[in-house]
């Protein structure tokens, strides 16, 4: 994604893709919609074209579905796909070498999710892939439904686990629970809309499914040791430091490519 604002959908999930961030999608189709002017790239080919691709590096070379912001480098990459020059020409070769940067240049942003990988249950390297995906997939959910208490029991079915289970995998592979994950996405939401907006405190408590201003208020200074107005004053612009910082992720917050 260049510039503007996407909106995406597959099936019952739609989110939205920011300029400067790419989505990786492996499972299905999409579509792709836009309210206002946006520039964005879009790449496809058969997922078994991907994997097919010869691997040079000894590292695990699968692709795994997820959005993630687009550097420099990676948007370079994309670029260098895009550019006619590739598919003007008879020798199949540069087609294919565009593939390969782009593919490795993918596979060494996402060693973090293979390190989470490694930690999945399953006795092979199929199995844990598999078992990956699931959990990605509600990961997924919970980020396309961040204003929403989402009921565990959708999210698990989604996975195809019980919930005692989901709950327990989830926190096995990414040290924390999928509630704890909607919990600290919504904070992260909730720091920017205060920072970088002039929306109302009650504004952004009802944009963030918060059920009253004062439960919102409550989370806000338990979660960063000031109140969204301290926050907001410190953060204007021609301001001193702020006394509160924002929350950390985790994730840099992954066939189609638009970057």
């Amino acid at each position: 994604m260049l510039t503007g604002l996407l909106e995406v959908s597959s099936g019952d999930a739609p989110w939205q893709l920011m300029a400067h961030h790419l989505q990786l999608w492996l499972e299905g189709e999409l579509r792709i919609t836009s309210r206002s002017p946006a520039w964005w790239l879009c790449i496809t080919a058969p997922a078994a074209l991907w994997e097919r691709l010869p691997c040079s590096p000894p590292v695990n070379n699968h692709l795994i579905p997820r959005e993630m912001n687009c550097d420099r480098e990676l948007a370079s990459a994309v670029l260098h796909m895009a550019r006619k020059r590739c598919f003007n020409n008879s020798d199949a070769s540069a087609v294919q070498d565009g593939m390969l940067l782009l593919r490795d240049t993918l596979v060494e942003r996402q060693q973090p999710l293979h390190g989470q990988l490694n930690r999945c249950s399953g006795r092979t390297a199929l199995r844990r892939h598999q078992t990956m995906l699931r959990l990605l997939r509600v990961q997924h959910l919970i980020r396309c439904n961040m204003e929403a208490r989402l009921d565990l029991n959708r999210l698990a079915a989604i996975a195809n686990y019980s919930p005692p289970h989901l709950i327990r995998i989830y926190r096995e592979v990414f040290d924390e629970t999928p509630f704890e994950y909607a919990t600290r996405l919504r904070l992260q939401r909730a720091w920017h809309l205060v920072c970088t907006t002039e929306l109302s405190i009650c504004e952004i408590a009802g944009a963030l499914g918060f059920e009253t201003e004062s439960a919102f208020c409550r989370s806000f200074k338990q979660s960063f040791a000031c109140t969204a107005s301290q926050a907001r004053r410190n953060h204007a612009p021609g301001s001193s430091a702020g006394i509160c910082s924002p929350p950390m992720e985790r994730d840099a917050p992954p066939q189609l490519v638009a970057p």
